[in-house]
């Protein structure tokens, strides 16, 4: 009889610069921006993009849930401009729109969650075309190709004629799929073919290590000034750095000088207790999304501080969010800590001339009215 025992590999990603970084310049409020919402919206949209027009307007353009639809906004005159409304059935049905990409109003590229796939559209909610993300739809396609929790911080781009949209494992990979997971989906806009790029980093999700759950799982992008793909990977105090047509990555520290040792989970992934997650989701110093800003030539890396003495009654938006700022090089410029998650929205934030542009939910319980409010941070020098 042989007796066999499966051991639990807890993964130690140290942060060997903690401490010792120092801070030249911070953020600060300078600007603000208050969109009065009509009766079908609601603060916190799931998903916005900024759109400039040929005649210089800017359109900020964001989904509304509720009504499965995009909504328009001059952006400086803050007033509802319009609106693409999608059916849910038929030809041109979208199930639930789960965010979109707006190349123009004749090319809208959305994502139809339920159904893994995209879809090109106009501005009246006419379907032309339906990519799907599922690969050649095998059954059990979800083990090896990503889903997609789209966000402001991690929206469909486009690069050099592709259109890229960056998911997730929402769970542990096992090792004998590691290699063969990919977390980008790249979509040729001239002939709808679809490929998947880029793998989940061996030493951080390899090793049968316990990350169950998406919060550790899923990946950010941006975009460099010369068209490399940055990866930020909730665990990482690293970015990954690759191109579309390449697997391999260089790394580049890009952390904050107070985050800690982060630890994947020490348990069986296959009975580890909710609650277990959780503690560890809260006790951990947790990376986020990252933005390039082409105006100022730096990158903003969002984290997500821990909270030392959580309890069960804990939430995850009571975690300090905290933006690190680098240059280019990705060399530590400071960093700012911006308040809870539930002042701040950072999944809706995006770059514009004026500065770094972040969702405030800040409600004025004395109004009956409700506003989209934007605060807008500029970088100053310590």
């Amino acid at each position: 009889m042989m007796l066999c025992s499966c051991t639990v590999n807890t993964i130690h990603i140290d942060n060997e610069k903690k401490g010792k970084l120092t801070a030249t310049h911070y953020l600060v409020i300078n600007g603000e921006k208050k969109i009065l919402l009509d009766d079908e919206s609601a603060p916190k949209p799931p998903y916005m993009q900024m759109i400039v027009r040929k005649d210089g307007v800017r359109i900020l353009a964001f989904l509304n849930p509720y009504k499965n639809s995009i909504y328009y906004y001059d952006y400086d005159r803050e007033v509802l401009t319009g609106k693409t409304l999608y059916q849910k059935e038929g030809p041109n049905g979208i199930l639930r729109l789960a965010g979109f990409y707006i190349k123009n109003m004749d090319s809208i590229y959305v994502y139809n969650r339920p159904l893994t796939e995209v879809a090109l559209t106009d501005s009246a909610g006419l379907v032309k075309r339906r990519i799907s993300l599922r690969g050649d739809s095998r059954p059990n396609w979800a083990i090896y190709l990503p889903q997609y929790e789209l966000s402001t911080v991690n929206s469909l781009i486009e690069s050099r004629g592709k259109l890229l949209l960056t998911g997730m494992s929402p769970f542990s990979i096992a090792d004998s799929l590691i290699r063969m997971f990919h977390i980008t989906s790249c979509i040729d806009m001239k002939s709808g073919e679809v490929e998947f790029i880029h793998t989940y980093p061996e030493e951080l999700y390899g090793s049968n290590a316990n990350w169950q759950d998406p919060f550790f799982m899923q990946s950010f992008r941006a975009l460099s000034p010369t068209g490399e793909l940055i990866y930020s990977f909730p665990v990482s105090h690293e970015v990954y750095i690759t191109h579309q047509g390449m697997e391999g990555y260089k790394t580049k520290y890009a952390g904050s000088n107070v985050a800690g040792t982060i630890h994947s989970i020490n348990d069986s992934r296959k009975r580890t207790p909710n609650e277990v997650i959780l503690s560890h989701i809260l006790q951990q110093d947790l990376y986020a999304a990252i933005l390039h800003d082409p105006y100022r030539n730096v990158y903003y890396r969002f984290m997500l501080q821990r909270i030392p003495g959580a309890t069960i009654k804990t939430r995850p938006d009571d975690k300090s969010v905290v933006v690190i700022i680098m240059d280019e090089e990705f060399n530590y410029l400071g960093e700012t800590t911006l308040g809870s998650g539930k002042k701040w929205n950072w999944f809706n934030s995006f770059v514009t001339f004026e500065g770094l542009v972040i969702e405030n939910i800040e409600f004025n319980l004395n109004s009956e009215e409700e506003f989209l409010t934007l605060k807008i941070f500029t970088i100053e020098k310590l």
